[in-house]
C-alpha cells in the first residue's frame, strides 16, 4: 500500500495511519485509524467527570488526544501504511505524554479545630479558540493575558497541522498529475498500436492488390 493506494481506498485497514494523520476524523469518524482513534479518545475522556469544573481541561485533554490518534494500539504498526509527515506527527503529539486533570469538589459541614488545605496548580488556557486570538491585535493580546504558554503551543501545534495538511494536498495534486500523465501515455501507446494496425491493413490490402496484379499479367504473358 502507498499515499496514491490510501487516496483511492481510505477504507482499507493499511491505510489506518494514513487516514490518522490526512484525513479530518471530524468528518470521517468510521474511516479505519479514526474509529480507532476516537474510541481510545472517548475511552480516556469518559473518566473525567462532566462537570463544570473540569470542563475547560476535558476541553484541552481533547485537543491534546486529537493529536495522538497515531498513538492508538495497531492505528501506526508495522503492516499500516506510514506517509511522510508520521516522523514529524511523532513529535508534534508525542506518545508518552502524561494528561494531568487538577479538580476538586470540597464541601465541609461542622467541623472543629481542623485544618484544611487545598492547591490545584494546573491551569488549562485562557482561551482556546485560535479566531479569537488572532484577531486580537498582538497589544491587546499582551494586556488580555491572551499571550500565554498553553495558548502558544496549541497555536504552534495547529500551524504544524496546517503544514502537514499542504504538504498533504501538494502531494495529492503531484500524484494526480502523475496519474494524469501515466494515463495519457497509455492513450498515447493505444492509438498508436491502433494506427499501426490500421497500416498494417493497408499493407496486406495493397499486397493482395500486387498479388492480384501479378497473376493477370502472367495469365496474360501466358496467352500470348
Amino acid at each position: 500500500m502507498d499515499e496514491a493506494g490510501c487516496i483511492e481506498n481510505p477504507n482499507d485497514p493499511r491505510c489506518s495511519c494514513y487516514n490518522v494523520i490526512v484525513e479530518d476524523c471530524n468528518t470521517k469518524p468510521d474511516i479505519p485509524g479514526c474509529k480507532e482513534g476516537k474510541e481510545w479518545e472517548k475511552q480516556i475522556l469518559d473518566v473525567i467527570p462532566d462537570n463544570e469544573k473540569f470542563s475547560a481541561q476535558k476541553s484541552l485533554a481533547a485537543r491534546e488526544l486529537a493529536l495522538r490518534y497515531h498513538c492508538t494500539k495497531g492505528v501506526c504498526g508495522d503492516d499500516k501504511y506510514k506517509p511522510p509527515e508520521y516522523e514529524d506527527y511523532k513529535q508534534l503529539g508525542r506518545c508518552d505524554f502524561n494528561l494531568n486533570i487538577c479538580a476538586s469538589d470540597v464541601r465541609v459541614g461542622e467541623t472543629v479545630n481542623s485544618k484544611y488545605f487545598r492547591d490545584c496548580s494546573i491551569r488549562g488556557p485562557n482561551y482556546s479558540d485560535l479566531n479569537a486570538v488572532y484577531d486580537q491585535d498582538p497589544s491587546v493580546q499582551a494586556a488580555l493575558g491572551l499571550r500565554t504558554a498553553e495558548n502558544a503551543s496549541l497555536i504552534a501545534a495547529e500551524n504544524k497541522k496546517y503544514k502537514l495538511k499542504l504538504r498533504a494536498e501538494e502531494r495529492r495534486k503531484n500524484a494526480e498529475e502523475e496519474a494524469n500523465r501515466i494515463a495519457a501515455e497509455f492513450d498515447k501507446i493505444k492509438q498508436l498500436e491502433e494506427d499501426l494496425s490500421i497500416q498494417k491493413d493497408k499493407n496486406d490490402t495493397n499486397m493482395s492488390v500486387v498479388f492480384c496484379i501479378l497473376i493477370l499479367l502472367i495469365l496474360a504473358i501466358l496467352n500470348i
